[in-house]
């Protein structure tokens, strides 16, 4: 089967993120409330803005989200040169430009976030979403509906777009979204992410582009 669009998860699938959004986070939280971010594991595939609240609330300023956003962007801005491609991506990408497919990412990171790393990178995307442009981050499907709908697919051809994703959250997404997940396995076992719904797992995108998944599945 021919799909009918690729959308792509940033963190994880693209990028190798995890260490620097967590550094960020420990810096944001430092700065704003003067104290050490403890347990900073139950915050991975939590989009931005829920991390933000989750933190603030634990710190006692559930008011002050916004600022706590801030403090990781303005901090996390300067230091693309720590966020390496993961292996595969940019072959990955290349091939997709070539393939005709329609393809963008939809993301749980911020906007200046994903935009500033692209722009690092050289990465040209057709259509970038993130969750500051949604009203539900995943695991709501919204973020994947607009980003088809952005892409021209028709609503009835949704089952046949897949979505690279290496999240529980970004699996579950996907499904309620009704398109087909496949796993990226950066950040959770191959078994974890089979159990949350997706249609297989790779390694990272090198393995989906030598599976040929963007020619046919």
């Amino acid at each position: 089967m021919l799909p009918a669009a690729v959308i792509l998860d940033f963190d994880g699938v693209v990028v190798d993120s995890l260490n620097l959004h967590l550094a960020a986070w420990h810096a944001a939280v430092e700065a704003l409330f003067g104290v050490a971010l403890n347990d900073q594991g139950s915050l991975a595939g939590h989009a931005t803005r829920t991390i933000a609240h989750i933190l603030c609330k634990r710190y006692g300023a559930p008011l002050l989200s916004s600022s706590l956003i801030a403090a990781k962007e303005d901090w996390i801005k300067n230091r693309f040169e720590q966020l390496p491609l993961l292996p595969g991506s940019a072959d990955f990408l290349r091939a997709l430009a070539k393939s005709g497919l329609p393809f963008g990412i939809a993301s749980n990171s911020s906007g200046v976030f994903v935009r500033g790393a692209l722009a690092f990178h050289g990465l040209n995307i057709p259509v970038v979403l993130t969750s500051s442009e949604v009203s539900r981050p995943k695991p709501a499907p919204d973020i994947f509906w607009e980003c088809s709908n952005k892409l021209g697919v028709s609503p009835k051809d949704r089952s046949r777009i897949l979505v690279f994703e290496d999240s529980l959250h970004g699996i579950r997404a996907a499904i309620s979204a009704g398109m087909i997940p496949v796993g990226i396995s950066s950040n959770q076992p191959p078994a974890k992410l089979l159990a949350a719904g997706a249609a297989s797992v790779c390694t990272d995108l090198g393995e989906a582009l030598s599976q040929d998944w963007i020619a046919g599945g």
